[in-house]
């Protein structure tokens, strides 16, 4: 079975890319399920991996669709092909509070 080269325009938007990748692992008689099985991870794993950065999983899914993560996560990839360092802010976003007991020196 041969694919025409228009499936692989690959929509930029996250959520049609989604959509996208599903659709080309059904045309190749494989799923986010499988590629979950294989990597012995949950299939939310590998569906959240398609919203947010997980370099093992974009390489499984990019195999299953034989290109390389960075054509198909363009905006994780710089463009020489090398990830981007995560953008994500820290979780701990409150500054911290000093102690609320001020210690004196002993005399």
């Amino acid at each position: 079975m041969s694919i025409a080269q228009s499936t692989f325009d690959i929509p930029k938007n996250p959520a049609e890319r989604r959509a996208w990748v599903c659709y080309q692992l059904r045309l190749r008689g494989n799923s986010l399920r499988r590629i979950a099985q294989q990597l012995d991870v949950s299939h939310q794993a590998v569906s959240n991996a398609l919203m947010t950065p997980s370099s093992r999983i974009e390489v499984a899914i990019a195999d299953a669709l034989g290109t390389t993560p960075a054509k198909l996560f363009a905006e994780r990839y710089d463009r020489d092909g090398q990830r981007l360092p995560n953008t994500r802010p820290d979780k701990n976003t409150t500054p911290s509070q000093p102690n609320n007991v001020q210690r004196e020196r002993a005399a």
